[in-house]
This record gives C-alpha cells, structure tokens and sequence, in this order.
C-alpha cells in the first residue's frame, strides 16, 4: 500500500490533483484542502473521500471569500483495492471538539489486512483570540499523541503521516518536554518510528520558505509508522528540481506549493 501526503497551498485544485497522479497513492492525505475541493476537483466519489475542517480560520468572513479561504484536510483513497477509512467515533463524538487536538484526525483504516489506525496531521499554530487555544504546531503533536494514548487509539498498527511544522532546528523555540526532539522519543518508546530515518539519503527537504529575504528549506512533512506494520518502509521525497520546477530565487512563489509530497510504500 502507498501513502502520500502533501501539503498543496492553499486549495487542491484541478492541476494540483492532475499532479499528484504521478505518485499513484492509494491513500491521499491533503493539507490545506478545500471543502469546496472535494466535489469540484478530485473525481473521487463520496465513498471514497473525507474532509475535515473546524472552520476556525474563516469564522469572521462570508460569503465566496469564506468559501476559497476555509482549509482542512482531505483524505482520498482508491475504489478499487477495497478498503474502507472512516473517522475514528471518538474523534466525531469529542476529540475533534477540543482545540489542543487541532488537525490530527485519526481514521479507521480497513481492507484485506490487519486493521490500522491513520492520522492525518496538519499541525497548527495557535488561535491569538482564543484562550482555549494555548499550544502551538508541535505542542499539538504531544497534546494529540498524549491524549490519544491515554484512550487506547495508539494501540496496535499506527501510522501518523502530514504537514507537522516542526523539525529539530526549532527545538530552542519550545520548553523541555515538547521538543520535536521529545516528541520523536515519545513515539519511538511506542515503537513508532520516523520514516524518514530509513532514507540512505537524509538531506530531502519538503519544506521551502522565506526568513529575511532569504530562501530556506527544511523536512517538516513526515510518516512515523508501528514497527509491526513494516520494518522497512520505503519512503521517497521528491528533490525540489523535479517537484518544484522554478528556479528563481527572487520570488516568493515557486511551482505549485511550497511543500513537497511525501510518499511511502508499505508492504502488508
């Protein structure tokens, strides 16, 4: 089975889903997805597609300015390898109410295997105007995963697979305990581990952005799995040259999304 994530700016649109088509998933994870995305521009049927958004963002706006800017997360999957995902009842019935879990979804996933649980991650910063809203991008990582935990949802086969906005360089940013360094260690003590540390090559970017004028890149898209799933998951990052086809260094938009997609190939 092959999952690919990828963080698409700002709505997935006709060219973005023609795009994604290369990397043949037979599950998508689609940050920053529209609602309005899921009809007009995947081709996949109502069966086979999820969205999540908590509207949180757009609240203050109306009508089609409401509609463009109201982003989540989308979840595709092919009809013809009968499999099943649908939202965990926990996460419907109350996890998705509370603000620290903000954007990692966990789904049931089923088919012609052993059950697993998937999380679609798009980690966020904190809402200003909302006092409930207190962690922000990986602080939400362990809240998620602490909570998660403590209600079994971690139990047996996990995969965690999204846009989590943290790497190591910003380990200063946070206190002790909600590291991207912890959070990594907190997973591995679950036997769940990075993805990405089984690549040979470990300089795979995913991220592009601007700090003071200058263009910097970073991983912060990751897959951390359950060991019993696969041992050996093949992961490919594709290099910015072929994802990200524009080279001038001048302007702040390049290609189709400052992110690359991540793909992982797992064999169960």
């Amino acid at each position: 089975m092959k999952i690919v994530s990828w963080n698409c700016h700002y709505g997935f649109t006709p060219e973005k889903v023609e795009a994604i088509k290369q990397y043949d998933a037979d599950i998508l994870v689609i940050q920053e997805c529209r609602e309005i995305d899921m009809v007009d521009a995947t081709g996949y049927d109502i069966k086979h597609r999820d969205w999540y958004g908590d509207h949180e963002e757009v609240k203050n706006l109306s009508g089609d300015n409401k509609i463009k800017r109201d982003l989540g997360i989308g979840v595709f999957w092919k009809k013809d390898i009968g499999i099943s995902i649908k939202q965990k009842e926990e996460w419907k019935n109350s996890l998705s109410k509370n603000c620290d879990f903000r954007y990692l979804v966990p789904y049931e996933v089923k088919g012609k295997f052993k059950t697993f649980t998937l999380i679609a991650v798009w980690t966020k910063d904190r809402i200003k105007k909302n006092p409930e809203d207190k962690y922000e991008y990986v602080e939400k990582a362990h809240a998620a995963i602490d909570k998660y935990n403590e209600l079994n949802l971690l139990e047996g086969r996990v995969i965690l697979i999204g846009d989590f906005n943290s790497n190591t360089i910003w380990d200063p940013c946070y206190r002790k305990g909600q590291k991207h360094t912890d959070f990594e260690n907190k997973l591995n003590e679950m036997k769940i581990q990075n993805c990405s540390m089984l690549l040979e090559a470990k300089s795979n970017d995913t991220y592009y952005y601007y700090y003071k004028n200058q263009e910097k890149k970073v991983v912060n898209d990751y897959c951390f799995a359950s060991i019993d799933i696969d041992k050996s998951p093949k992961l490919y990052i594709p290099d910015s040259k072929e994802w990200i086809p524009y080279e001038n260094w001048s302007k702040r938009w390049r290609g189709l999304s400052d992110h690359c997609p991540i793909s992982v190939k797992f064999n169960f």
